[in-house]
């Protein structure tokens, strides 16, 4: 199934995958925000609706609204690929009614479509998951099916059929969205068995329906950060590696440091630990590359059971309020004792804290080493 829903989407994917990489790079150079990446599985949706579609054929011009007017369904599964591009494939069908002289007649008719989908509303404005109303514009390529009617000897009919349209989406909460869409479909001459008069015929549909969004849905900004920064930061983490190395070089060779004993007893083996976890600007959430430091923490506590190591936290002084900042710090240390606690099992009777602020600087020489937390060895 997987396979197949890759193989329909193919012609849309790169299109939305240069969208998301276009927002990407505009709002990292505006607003210092990125877009999370996601996999697969994730934004994809389902919708049915039910409305109205006239018919334009031969006589449609000399027929009532009436005479011309059936009634239609749909039903979509789509994805989005980013903010702005999406894709959907849809069925829908049921009658085309058509004007032949003095009555009327209809052609039963099923409709397979692959829609690109463009969210104009994310398009031209700034992205916003929980925004009450979207606009968003359809283009897509058909298959259409008419079925044989015996009893006006029309033969069945077979064409493609290019569309596009308009939907909007009204939204009543992260799942569930109310839509209204309209769209036009270009049917090749004898879509309603008679050929002439018209060089093709075509359908204009109006539907309603709801949409649901399938788990995980809506794109999360995350910090952007200046790759200056990043390449500075690494140099301080691979600083911090090699001092850890170092340190367990010095245990693996039993360079210890003894304190004095009384009646020739066993020196006491006294480990250090010097640690540090960096977080970037404003934020007290954990990076991927920074769990190592916390890991080394938990196990030099889990190697030596009577210790106790001590989080001192900061925060830059260039950035925030004083108030802000001492915020911060106290959840640095926070989101250091919660993995910890919950990932390696660590008591907090194992780990004093220290929240500074910005009251001191541990790195007065770069300010931006200064969203730290630093762990050390009571």
């Amino acid at each position: 199934m997987k396979r197949k829903l890759l193989i329909a989407l193919l012609a849309m994917a790169p299109i939305g995958l240069f969208a998301q990489n276009e927002t990407t790079t505009s709002t990292e150079i505006n607003q210092r925000k990125a877009l999370k990446q996601y996999g697969f599985w994730d934004n994809w949706f389902i919708q049915g609706q039910i409305g109205g579609q006239y018919t334009f054929s031969e006589n449609h011009k000399i027929a009532s609204f009436a005479d011309n007017l059936s009634p239609t369904a749909a039903v979509s599964v789509g994805k989005y690929f980013s903010p702005q591009v999406g894709g959907r494939l849809q069925l829908g069908g049921w009658t085309s009614s058509n004007y032949k002289v003095d009555y009327t007649y209809d052609i039963k008719y099923l409709n397979a479509n692959v829609d690109a989908l463009f969210n104009l509303s994310n398009i031209f404005l700034p992205y916003k998951e929980d925004r009450a109303f979207n606009l968003i514009g359809i283009m897509g390529l058909g298959y259409v099916h008419g079925f044989e009617n015996s009893d006006e000897n029309w033969h069945a009919t077979n064409s493609i059929s290019p569309r596009i349209g308009l939907q909007g989406d009204f939204r009543l909460n992260d799942a569930w969205s109310l839509n209204l869409e309209a769209n036009a479909n270009l049917l090749r001459d004898d879509f309603n068995g008679v050929s002439g008069g018209e060089n093709y015929d075509g359908t204009l549909n109006v539907l309603a329906g709801v949409t649901y969004r399938f788990k995980a849905r809506g794109f999360e900004t995350v910090e952007a950060s200046d790759p200056a920064l990043i390449k500075t930061l690494n140099d301080k983490i691979n600083e911090q590696r090699a001092q850890i190395d170092d340190l367990k070089a010095c245990c693996e060779k039993k360079q210890t440091v003894t304190e004095p004993v009384v009646n020739n007893a066993t020196p006491v083996v006294k480990n250090t630990l010097n640690s540090v976890v960096i977080f970037r600007i404003g934020k007290s959430t954990i990076d991927e590359n920074q769990k190592v430091n916390i890991y080394n923490v938990a196990q030099y506590l889990k190697e030596n059971p009577d210790a106790k190591v001590v989080i001192s936290s900061y925060a830059d002084k260039q950035t925030g309020t004083a108030q802000f900042n001492q915020k911060l710090s106290e959840k640095r240390s926070e989101s250091v004792v919660k993995v910890l606690k919950e990932q390696y099992g660590i008591s907090e009777n194992r780990v004093i804290v220290n929240n500074n602020g910005d009251k001191q600087q541990p790195f007065p020489n770069n300010n931006d080493w200064n969203r730290v937390s630093i762990i050390v060895s009571e």
